[in-house]
């Protein structure tokens, strides 16, 4: 009895395993050097090198994690999927206001999907006080 129970333990420990991989291994991952300071779900990033990672892809309300690649800056943006036209290169967009820049969207090469970001309250705030507005598109060489 003791051994059934702990072979059906080992392959419940597999098969988790086994699924927790799959799962990482098919996380799908842009990197961009970013030429500004930004900001993202409130939190101010500085200028670097960042790692964009989709955290939940199975899901239809994505979340992405924006992280440096020394690993001392990150944030979490929650997004909506926007149906667009297909992307041959990976991009992301900001939006500026005067001298600061608000993450806005990011999509992936080959996907018509646009991963648009939630407007966080310090992005509100900052854009009912000044009504200059540009879109930048970062577009990332694959």
């Amino acid at each position: 009895m003791k051994r059934i129970i702990s072979i059906t333990f080992a392959i419940i420990i597999l098969a988790t395993a086994y699924t927790a991989g799959a799962q990482q291994s098919s996380a799908q991952v842009l990197i961009a050097n970013m030429p500004f300071a930004l900001t993202a779900n409130s939190k101010t990033l500085p200028a670097g090198k960042y790692t964009i990672t989709v955290l939940n892809s199975s899901s239809d309300r994505k979340a992405l994690q924006i992280r440096s690649m020394n690993g001392r800056f990150s944030a979490m943006v929650l997004t909506n999927a926007v149906i667009g036209r297909i992307a041959d290169n990976a991009k992301l967009v900001f939006e500026r206001y005067d001298d600061r820049y608000f993450f806005a969207q990011a999509q992936l090469p080959g996907d018509s999907t646009t991963l648009a970001a939630l407007r966080s309250n310090k992005e509100h705030k900052h854009a009912v006080a000044t009504a200059k507005k540009k879109s930048v598109v970062v577009i990332l060489a694959e």
